[in-house]
């Protein structure tokens, strides 16, 4: 080996070392020594990144990380890995009736047969840790609250499923929902956070997003439930984390919208910015954008156009409404003469016409423009308009 191979190989192992703070240098490895002996990459990541830095981020609570994980292997039926992190979910503060909670609760989103052989795992940790079963025998009626926005979730069920298969209909409605997710083992939010981790691991998308607004409404916050499909992904794997939050993120932004306000005020010079060279000739200046919220189309701002600024040619595919405010200039549609067009006038451009408009060359002039969009294109942008055109008027 030269000696420039030996002074990167140096550089190389001291910028890896100084990657891992010191005390994780020294912190004998977690890894099994099959992992360390076999694939010591894995046993690196394994030290390195999912328990030195995911289970210690502080988005997630210790607790709630061993409740993503266990689920995990519950959900999955990868009872082989059960033992360690139950134990270390019971010293993160997961009671053994919360325990008892999560197979039950996972039994009804991932089987029977996931349950049982999970059960398994937990009989030897319990007896291990000499938890004391006939603390579990009793077992306290169903009384948690359910969401206000229950009824609705029945009506679904009453409308969709019940013509089809009305015995689960019935099923649904009356142990799932009435019984299973009012026990007292576990919190709604926490049974919310069981359910949308083993759907997830799982990839049962057509149910995740109703689970994730549940949990939403049971007390998660939408940094804890990221947080959580962040975790699951080194447990269920990068496909499964990304594909539940791209379902996750839809729910955020319905209830983005959700919470804005019936009614938007829209103050004048607001966000100005100007236009862009691109569609507009002279000095153009864009303010008060606005856009509808939820299904509505509806979008636009203010535009004030300096004196000989205009609009390239261009079309709307569902029409544009134009309100002039101040000052006055011009409309032209393409084969027709220009329209003069002033303070208080209201124009109309009929779907997919070709089009400009713009200041005189002497005055300028302000307009509210207002359009929709079809397939989220309000507008398509043409060719400038001809010099020679514009000066004739």
């Amino acid at each position: 080996m030269g000696d420039e191979t030996i002074k990167v190989a140096t550089a190389t192992a001291a910028a890896l070392a100084m990657a891992v703070p010191v005390e994780a240098q020294d912190r004998p490895s977690v890894a099994p020594k099959n992992m360390q002996a076999i694939a010591p990459a894995l046993a690196g990541y394994t030290d390195r990144v999912l328990f030195g830095d995911v289970w210690g981020r502080p988005e997630l609570a210790p607790r709630d990380r061993s409740i993503v994980t266990l689920s995990v292997l519950i959900a999955t039926g990868k009872t082989a890995q059960m033992t360690g992190h139950l134990g270390r979910g019971l010293d993160n503060g997961i009671k053994p009736s919360e325990v008892a909670g999560m197979v039950t609760q996972l039994a009804f989103y991932t089987g029977w047969p996931n349950a049982v052989s999970a059960l398994n795992e937990v009989e030897k940790v319990f007896a291990e840790r000499h938890v004391d079963l006939t603390t579990l025998a009793a077992v306290p009626p169903a009384t948690a609250p359910l969401p206000a926005s229950d009824p609705a979730r029945a009506a679904t069920v009453n409308r969709t499923l019940a013509p089809i298969a009305p015995k689960l209909a019935q099923l649904t409605n009356d142990v799932v929902f009435a019984d299973l997710w009012r026990r007292t083992d576990l919190s709604p939010r926490d049974r919310s956070l069981v359910t949308i981790v083993a759907l997830s691991a799982g990839g049962d998308g057509d149910q995740l997003a109703f689970h994730v607004q549940r949990g939403l409404e049971n007390g998660l916050t939408q940094p804890q439930i990221v947080e959580a499909l962040t975790h699951l992904a080194f447990y269920a794997g990068w496909p499964k984390a990304n594909a539940a939050i791209g379902v996750a993120g839809k729910v955020f932004a319905k209830k983005e919208v959700a919470a804005m306000s019936d009614v938007q005020v829209i103050r004048p010079g607001q966000e100005p910015k100007s236009g862009a060279a691109d569609y507009f000739t002279g000095s153009v200046s864009v303010a008060s954008p606005f856009k509808g919220t939820g299904d509505a189309r509806l979008g636009g701002a203010t535009v004030t156009f300096q004196p000989g600024a205009h609009t390239n040619w261009h079309t709307h595919p569902l029409g544009q409404l134009l309100i002039v405010t101040a000052g006055h200039g011009w409309v032209q549609v393409d084969g027709e003469a220009a329209k003069p067009i002033a303070t208080g006038d209201t124009v109309f451009i009929s779907p997919g016409v070709k089009h400009w408009h713009g200041a005189a060359r002497d005055t300028a002039m302000t307009h509210v423009a207002v359009s929709e969009a079809q397939d989220g294109t309000s507008v398509t942008w043409l060719e400038p308009v001809a010099d020679d055109l514009y000066n004739k008027l």
